[in-house]
């Protein structure tokens, strides 16, 4: 009996390690940082009215030309998919915009959304996309276009 006890408490310890030691996957796997992640931080968008249109304006530090294209998104309150204000939204692309080339130092860019109505209030927000289609959101601003 006490043979077979301490084949029990072998036995026990080499399954108790072999879970201890796990299979070697510790997480899921990850890509890598893509470019836009680690070079956009620069950007801030403001949104404004010119009373026939919404006017977004954005600044980008697009180092080394990492930046491929910007995709521009908007939402709209009290349409489907975005009942009330502090429900998480639904965004719709509404136009794509190349990256300027590393020469031109002010980066500066617009957009003009003339499908607007008065009296609806929008959101915006960017996805900065990199030449391996990687996208990163930036903020998103709102607007009660009046």
């Amino acid at each position: 009996m006490k043979k077979g006890l301490e084949k029990n408490k072998i036995l026990f310890g080499i399954v108790l390690i072999l879970l201890m030691a796990g299979c070697g996957l510790k997480a899921n796997p990850v890509p890598p940082a893509s470019a836009v992640s680690q070079n956009q931080g620069g950007q801030k968008l403001t949104v404004s009215s010119d009373g026939k249109a919404i006017v977004l304006t954005w600044h980008l530090q697009n180092q080394a030309g990492m930046l491929s294209h910007i995709n521009v998104e908007k939402s709209q309150l009290g349409s489907a998919g975005n009942i009330c204000r502090d429900c998480p939204r639904a965004f719709e692309k509404i136009g794509q915009l190349q990256a300027l080339n590393a020469k031109n130092e002010k980066n500066e860019y617009s957009f003009v959304d003339l499908l607007v109505e008065k009296g609806k209030i929008y959101s915006y927000r960017l996805k900065l996309c990199d030449e391996a289609g990687v996208c990163r959101e930036s903020q998103t601003v709102e607007i009660d276009f009046k």
